[in-house]
């Protein structure tokens, strides 16, 4: 079976469409692209109220083999070097499943990765406050998704229930940045309590973007 990948990308808005045609040449297909805020750190444009710009996030499930040729086609096509410009990264996911059936040799390290992408998922209208928090540990912008979550029963064994509106803030971090990250929002958010949000992480195998600068 092939390695799979899941390819993202954080776009100005309107990007996404010509990105999804461009990827559309290499003969994949499907994705899905969803609307969300960018942040940054700069002091000035959030005096000005401006320290938000509006972003579109492409998800897109590939074989591993297509992950370098999409990474060369931002560069090339999109100059997403270019200060923002936007990003791009992958996530490998073929190992995520059935750790039971996996040799240890075949599992993920994520300490083998140089950057790691971290989800926090929060109440409509926190996002904004993960983001300061995270701030005030060096870390200097993220990316907010505006989502619904599913209700689940109150006898599941899952511990949190979903409410209908969720902020996702997706940060992409150096792997050392990671524990104090978690840490500080697990604090500062009560995220070890019920009902109050969840935090994961996921290692990035490759990254393109202004975020190398």
């Amino acid at each position: 079976m092939n390695n799979q990948s899941l390819f993202l990308s954080v776009l100005n808005r309107g990007k996404a469409k010509q990105v999804l045609s461009e990827i559309r040449i290499l003969g994949l297909t499907g994705g899905v692209v969803m609307l969300g805020e960018g942040t940054v750190s700069n002091k000035f444009l959030e005096i000005l109220g401006l320290e938000e710009t509006q972003k579109e996030i492409i998800f897109l499930p590939i074989e591993s083999r297509f992950e370098d040729a999409i990474h060369e086609m931002m560069l090339e096509s999109f100059n997403i070097q270019r200060k923002r410009h936007g990003i791009a990264f992958s996530i490998p996911i073929s190992r995520f499943g059935h750790l039971s059936n996996l040799s240890e040799n075949e599992r993920f390290d994520p300490q083998c990765f140089d950057y790691q992408c971290i989800f926090v998922v929060v109440n409509e209208g926190q996002g904004r406050e993960v983001m300061r928090h995270v701030r005030q540990i060096g870390e200097v912008g993220g990316t907010i998704i505006h989502g619904r979550g599913a209700g689940v029963p109150a006898e599941t064994f899952f511990p949190m229930i979903i409410e209908p509106q969720k902020d996702i803030v997706m940060l992409l971090v150096k792997s050392e940045s990671v524990k104090p990250i978690k840490e500080c929002l697990i604090t500062e958010m009560d995220l070890d309590k019920p009902s109050k949000g969840i935090i994961f992480v996921l290692p990035v195998s490759r990254i393109t973007g202004s975020y190398q600068a």
